[in-house]
C-alpha cells in the first residue's frame, strides 16, 4: 500500500497511569505504546488535566529520589518533543457537573469529560476499577488497557509500519 493510501494512526487517549508505568517500568505494556507513538504508529491525545496528574507525580517523584526524577523527567519532556500530542484544553465546570453520572470516582470526571470531548479512537487506562465496562457503555467511548490495546493491535496486524 503506498504511503498516500495508508489510514491515519490511531488516535490514543492515555490516563496518566500509562504514561507514568511507560515511563518508569521499561517492560511494560506502557512503555511499548510510548515506543510506538514516538515511531509515529499513534496520535497521543493528551489532555491538559493528565498532564498536570502527570506532572505533579514527577513532581512528587523528586522529593523521593532527585536522580531518577531528573532522568524521569527528561525522558518525559523528550516524549513530548518528538510525539507533538493533541492537546485537550481542561473541561469547564458545566462539563464536569453534566457528566458527573458516568463514573463512580469523582476525581476521573475531567479525565471521561476530556476523553469525550477529544473522541479518541481508544481511552487506553490502567485504571480498570475506575475506567469500567459500563462506563464505556455509557459514554460509547472504547476503554482499553495498555496489555489489551496491544492484544487488539497484534490480532488486528496494526500497526504495520510508520
Amino acid at each position: 500500500m503506498a504511503r498516500a493510501d495508508r489510514p491515519p494512526p490511531l488516535r490514543l487517549f492515555l490516563d496518566s497511569g500509562v504514561v507514568l508505568e511507560g515511563l518508569l517500568v521499561p517492560r511494560s505494556a506502557s512503555r511499548a505504546i510510548l515506543v510506538l507513538a514516538r515511531s509515529k504508529a499513534f496520535k497521543l491525545v493528551l489532555a491538559e488535566y493528565v498532564r498536570r496528574e502527570i506532572e505533579d507525580h514527577l513532581l512528587h517523584l523528586i522529593d523521593r529520589d532527585a536522580a531518577v526524577a531528573d532522568e524521569i523527567i527528561d525522558a518525559y519532556v523528550k516524549l513530548l518533543h518528538t510525539v507533538t500530542p493533541e492537546a485537550v484544553p481542561l473541561p469547564t465546570r458545566e462539563e464536569i457537573d453534566r457528566h458527573r453520572h458516568l463514573i463512580r470516582h469523582q476525581t476521573d470526571v475531567p479525565v471521561l469529560v476530556s476523553a469525550i470531548r477529544a473522541a479518541p479512537d481508544h481511552l487506553v487506562t490502567t485504571n480498570t476499577r475506575h475506567f469500567t465496562v459500563r462506563v464505556a457503555t455509557r459514554t460509547k467511548l472504547s476503554i482499553v488497557t495498555p496489555r489489551g490495546l496491544l492484544a487488539k493491535l497484534g490480532s488486528a496486524g496494526r500497526p504495520a509500519s510508520s
